[in-house]
C-alpha cells in the first residue's frame, strides 16, 4: 500500500512538474511573441531618435621648457542627431550634424572644426524598399575662416557659402540603417551673403553677386549603426553633378562619424570630412613655382576624447 501510494505521489509531482514546464514554456513563446509585435508595431508607426553629443578639451603649457614647444589649448563639441519617424507607407528621415572647435597656440586662435549640416527626406513606400521621395539639405558653418592661423584673411562665414539643396526622387530603404536616395531632378542654390567674399566671386558665384543656382542630378547616402550599446558609427555620402555646366565635375561631399562611448560619461569620438567642389577656388603652387588656384580635394579630420552623451 505505501509502495502504491509513493508511486500515485510521484507520478503526480511529475504530472505537475511537466505541466508546469510546459506553461513556462508557453508563457516564454507568448512573450518572444509580443516583443515582435511590439517591435514590428515601433518600426511600422512612430518615433525612432539616435544621437549623441561630445565634448573635448586638452591644454598644454610650458615654462622654461628647454625641449621648446608652445602653449596649447584646444576644445571642440560634436553634436549628431537623427530623428526617423514612420507612419504606415510613409516615414520622415532627418540628420542633424554641428560641430565647432578652437585651438589657441602662443596667444593666436583659430578654428578646427565648424559644421552646421542638416537634412530632412520625406518618403512614400510603394514596395517593400522603394520610396516616392523628396529631400531638402542645407549646410553652412557658424564662424569666421581664416585663410591660415593669425591671418586676417577670412574666406569663410557663416552663410558664406551656405548650400542649400532640394529635389525630388527615389529612395531605396531597408530599416533605418542605410538610406539611399537618388534624384535626377535637383537644385542646388548656393549663398555667400558675406559682401567681401562675394565681390571676389568666392564659391562659384559671380563677382558681386551673392546668390548662384545649379540644376542636376543628385545621390545621397546614409548608412548608421548601433555597433552596440557603447559604439556608434554613421557615414555619409553626397554627389551632385550640373547638367548643363561641366557635368563631369561631380561635386562629392563625404563624412564618417564614429563615437565610442568608454564609460558613463567618457568618450572617444572621430570624424573625417572629404569635400571636392569644381566651384571652390584653393591657392596651389605650380610646376614653374609660381602661385594659382584651382580646384582641389579638401580633407578635414578630427579626433577626440571627452564627455560624451549617447542616446
Amino acid at each position: 500500500m505505501k509502495t502504491l501510494l509513493l508511486f500515485v505521489g510521484t507520478l503526480f509531482l511529475s504530472i505537475n512538474c511537466i505541466h508546469a514546464q510546459t506553461e513556462a514554456e508557453t508563457a516564454q513563446k507568448l512573450r518572444e511573441q509580443a516583443e515582435k509585435i511590439a517591435e514590428k508595431a515601433k518600426q511600422d508607426t512612430g518615433w525612432t531618435i539616435n544621437g549623441s553629443f561630445s565634448v573635448t578639451a586638452s591644454a598644454i603649457m610650458l615654462q622654461n621648457w628647454q625641449a621648446g614647444g608652445a602653449d596649447v589649448a584646444a576644445g571642440a563639441a560634436i553634436f549628431n542627431l537623427t530623428p526617423i519617424y514612420n507612419n504606415g507607407r510613409s516615414s520622415l528621415i532627418t540628420n542633424l550634424v554641428m560641430a565647432y572647435g578652437l585651438n589657441r597656440q602662443d596667444g593666436v586662435t583659430f578654428k578646427m572644426d565648424d559644421r552646421i549640416d542638416f537634412q530632412t527626406n520625406y518618403n512614400y513606400r510603394f514596395s517593400d524598399s522603394w520610396n516616392v521621395s523628396s529631400l531638402i539639405s542645407f549646410r553652412t558653418q557658424f564662424d569666421e575662416g581664416f585663410e591660415s592661423p593669425g591671418s586676417d584673411n577670412v574666406i569663410s562665414d557663416f552663410l558664406a557659402p551656405a548650400y542649400l539643396v532640394y529635389g525630388l526622387g527615389m529612395t531605396y530603404k531597408k530599416g533605418s540603417k542605410l538610406i539611399l536616395y537618388m534624384s535626377p531632378a535637383t537644385a542646388k542654390n548656393t549663398f555667400v551673403l558675406n559682401d567681401s567674399l562675394s565681390a571676389r566671386g568666392m564659391y562659384g558665384v559671380d563677382p558681386g553677386e551673392r546668390f548662384r543656382f545649379e540644376a542636376g542630378a543628385y545621390v545621397n547616402v546614409l548608412y548608421r549603426e548601433k555597433l552596440n550599446d557603447r559604439i556608434n558609427f554613421q557615414t555619409r555620402l553626397d554627389l551632385f553633378s550640373n547638367y548643363f555646366e561641366n557635368p563631369q565635375n561631380i561635386d562629392v561631399n563625404a563624412e564618417i562619424l564614429f563615437f565610442w562611448k568608454i564609460t558613463k560619461f567618457l568618450s572617444f569620438n572621430a570624424a573625417l570630412n572629404l569635400l571636392y567642389d569644381d566651384d571652390i577656388m584653393i591657392p596651389v603652387e605650380r610646376a614653374d613655382g609660381t602661385m594659382g588656384e584651382g580646384p582641389r580635394t579638401q580633407l578635414k579630420s578630427v579626433l577626440g576624447a571627452g564627455f560624451a552623451w549617447t542616446f
